[in-house]
């Protein structure tokens, strides 16, 4: 709730700068590293109802695009990312777990509205489009993925000059409407620290 407020909030005050002309472009590169947990639900099996795991790690890296209009802007971006670490379920019994390595690789496209303040500080926060490109793990009979989904995406970043430093909160889910046999897929709380290059503003 807290971060569709403040989605709101910065989608309303850019909304209201429109009337001013568009003073920069600028084009830049970010590469970041992240952790999070995902989870497995409605998998139709009788094996498990869940499939969890915790500590994922990934890293991701693309290209965005930042518009600026006085002190807000939209950033939109096209980033790709590769995560990996283990997830396991426990059977019906209640005894006995099963695990398995589990990496998958994802596009992610965030369109991002923010604001920038104290000079150095830009806050920023976004809905976001993500499809699952690739995946890998043991449970190929129990799983079949959903593979594209939305969620959102909130965080900030310092300039030191062309280089920006960010922390970023998102979660994304990959939910079926229409295919009843696709297990929705979540990763509701990534943590993802990035660095970014500018290129020279164009006007």
């Amino acid at each position: 709730m807290k971060a569709k407020i403040a989605i709101s909030t910065l989608m309303i005050l850019l909304l209201c700068s429109t009337e001013q002309h568009a003073q920069s472009f600028t084009t830049g590169l970010t590469v970041g590293a992240s952790t999070t947990s995902v989870n497995f639900s409605d998998l139709n099996s009788t094996l498990a109802n869940t499939i969890k795991g915790n500590n994922i790690m990934g890293v991701e890296g693309g290209i965005f695009e930042r518009i600026s209009f006085e002190m807000f802007f939209i950033k939109p971006m096209i980033l790709a990312s590769y995560h990996t670490g283990t997830i396991g379920f426990y059977d019906n019994s209640g005894n006995n777990f099963k695990s398995s390595d589990f990496n998958y690789g994802k596009t992610v496209v965030p369109i991002l509205f923010g604001v920038k303040i104290l000079r150095y500080l830009r806050l920023e926060a976004g809905p976001v489009y993500n499809f699952i490109y690739s995946s890998n793990y043991s449970y190929d009979n129990v799983i079949k993925m959903e593979s594209s989904g939305v969620g959102y995406r909130v965080g900030g970043n310092i300039e030191l000059k062309r280089i920006n430093i960010g922390v970023t909160y998102q979660g994304l889910t990959n939910k079926s409407y229409f295919n009843s046999n696709a297990a929705t897929f979540s990763s509701p709380n990534e943590l993802i620290f990035s660095i970014a290059y500018c290129f020279r503003d164009r006007i």
